[in-house]
């Protein structure tokens, strides 16, 4: 039996259900965790779920709570233990259909266990060969990263598509992978962004942001990090087209999340409020 969801999941779960009442017909969700310096993006659409990175153990604890006890997909970014670190809670704790990474192995002991974890759990490995995989009404179609030794610079980039709406998320990639898929990846406007490498300097260019130019830009990122995330200048740079930008610190008690109907033209969306 799940126990009580703590008071700040409660709040943003509650008010993730009022503001879904008006909605008919198929509907989108977007939700993106607050796990500290870390990633953890949960995307769902007619009873489908995925779950792009698992950075702390905490995300079992939303799934629970969320009543998710299966994921149709899985994604890792990268294999770094800011996006892999909840990764082998999530695959024992939750049944895991589809299981895709960069494909780059890692050294450490994290992603080790990770790569037990997958091949225990039964879920199918994938690799980020360029695909479309469906996702109820939703589609996902994967970027995939250049030949590249660098963790960051191979991570994995999701495209998420619903009707006329537009998600783009792209792990942690640095200045080398943006410039990368500009050249050769069709990459369209979109109305959400997730800023990549938790808002870093190296982590945005201008080219980007004038080809994305998102109504929205949200930015995963722990309290008080030693990093110095998010650069001021990039959420100036994210500002200056006009987007909207989401901090998980800052922006409310437990994650920012979007729902939408098929039919949306436009990001829909609502940040849940501080408790």
């Amino acid at each position: 039996m799940i126990g009580k969801m703590p008071h700040r999941l409660t709040l943003s779960c509650l008010l993730a259900v009022l503001l879904a009442l008006p909605l008919q017909g198929q509907q989108l969700e977007l939700r993106f965790l607050n796990v500290g310096q870390a990633d953890a993006v949960l995307i769902r659409e007619s009873g489908r779920t995925a779950l792009v990175d698992a950075g702390s153990s905490a995300v079992l604890g939303y799934l629970r709570a969320l009543r998710i006890d299966t994921i149709d997909l899985v994604v890792a970014s990268h294999n770094h233990a800011d996006h892999i670190g909840g990764m082998t809670a999530v695959l024992g704790g939750t049944v895991v259909r589809y299981y895709l990474d960069n494909g780059v192995p890692h050294t450490t002991a994290t992603y080790q266990r990770t790569i037990q974890a997958v091949s225990t759990s039964g879920a199918q490995y994938l690799r980020p060969t360029a695909r479309t995989i469906t996702l109820g009404s939703a589609r996902i179609r994967i970027l995939p990263p250049p030949t590249s030794g660098d963790q960051n610079n191979s991570s994995v980039g999701l495209l998420v598509q619903h009707g006329d709406f537009r998600a783009l998320l792209t792990g942690d990639s640095e200045l080398p992978e943006l410039q990368y898929w500009l050249s050769n990846d069709s990459v369209p406007r979109v109305h959400v962004v997730k800023v990549a490498h938790h808002g870093s300097w190296n982590g945005t260019s201008a080219a980007w942001v004038e080809a994305t130019r998102p109504q929205v830009a949200v930015i995963s990122v722990g309290t008080g990090n030693s990093y110095g995330h998010p650069s001021p200048g990039v959420i100036q740079q994210w500002e200056g087209v006009g987007a909207r930008v989401h901090r998980t610190d800052l922006d409310d008690a437990s994650s920012v999340y979007w729902r939408l109907t098929r039919a949306a033209s436009r990001a829909a969306y609502a940040a849940a409020k501080r408790s």
